[in-house]
């Protein structure tokens, strides 16, 4: 996906000569076009990430269009503050861009494990945060986020992500129908949604709807509500940690209804922190792995 992010940039900075590109000292391989093609929209702040934001900001103030680039932690954690109050408070148009959402870097340890970034992204004043699955579902949020003039978050994986739809994405809801909404419902946001979707082909029981959520905001908020009214039991599955992320998100909407659907969350847990490996190796240690998410979502129907 990022590489797929680098080549929109560049259509986008064809036909816009505002659009600025900062990274964290890395990226080289799929920024590398980008800087060549426009070098004077292109700077590398080096191992500098809260003053990559503030150069976002002022770069912003003088009518820029900015995309940072950076891992997840060091793009959301580590400058924090400045994004609250450099960014968000100001409502501006800045893309943060994060690789390694969720645990793509596992064998870099707890430092490079994304676990903890929609939480404090999605709860800042004005953001948007955008969680594609895929390819198709980068188009999707691209087209959007383009768009829009206030702050954003782009939570990407690492690259070499499967497909998952085969089409272009067409829908003017926020979120994806995989298989339309049911009494049951099963809710994912981002690369998991492999695991998911084949977890879901194992089960018995298809009468389960199944829903991609890449865009975390008041809008969806709203469409989402529509869903949990006419649901019993809502699954939600993530690479984050269940706590602040899309499970914490459904439930702080179903907690608005009369009469809120049961919502069981699935994450990364806190006690695999120490655990170091590949993401195969980390999401079955997390079970998130699709036979675990098959064996826990039919623990539930049974009972």
């Amino acid at each position: 996906m990022r590489n797929l992010f680098a080549e929109s940039v560049e259509k986008t900075a064809k036909k816009n000569k505002d659009v600025f590109l900062l990274t964290g000292d890395l990226g080289f391989s799929v920024l590398d076009d980008f800087k060549k093609k426009f070098p004077n929209n292109f700077l590398n702040v080096g191992v500098a990430e809260q003053n990559m934001i503030g150069i976002a900001a002022g770069l912003s103030i003088l009518g820029k269009k900015v995309f940072t680039y950076s891992i997840a932690n060091f793009a959301t954690s580590r400058c924090h503050e400045q994004i609250r109050n450099d960014i968000c408070y100001h409502n501006l148009d800045v893309t943060i861009v994060a690789v390694g959402g969720g645990l793509p870097y596992g064998n870099l340890g707890y430092t490079h494990h994304g676990m903890e970034d929609i939480a404090i992204t999605r709860v800042l004043p004005n953001m948007t945060v955008f969680v594609p699955a895929d390819r198709y579902e980068l188009t999707f949020c691209y087209e959007k986020l383009i768009k829009t003039k206030s702050p954003k978050y782009l939570r990407l994986a690492r690259g070499g992500e499967p497909n998952i739809h085969l089409k272009k994405i067409k829908t003017k809801r926020n979120y994806i129908e995989i298989f339309k909404p049911k009494k049951i419902n099963i809710i994912s946001s981002g690369t998991i949604l492999i695991e998911v979707k084949k977890a879901y082909e194992l089960l018995d029981d298809k009468n389960i709807g199944l829903i991609s959520m890449p865009i975390i905001n008041d809008v969806v908020k709203e469409e989402i509500k529509t869903i949990l009214i006419k649901s019993d039991l809502i699954f939600t599955f993530e690479e984050h940690s269940p706590n602040g992320g899309v499970g914490s998100f459904i439930k702080e909407i179903g907690s608005e209804l009369a009469k809120p659907p049961r919502v069981i969350s699935f994450g990364i847990n806190i006690e695999t922190i120490h655990k170091v490996g590949s993401q195969d190796f980390l999401r079955k240690a997390n079970k998130i792995d699709s036979n675990s998410i098959y064996k826990k979502i039919s623990k539930y129907l049974k009972k």
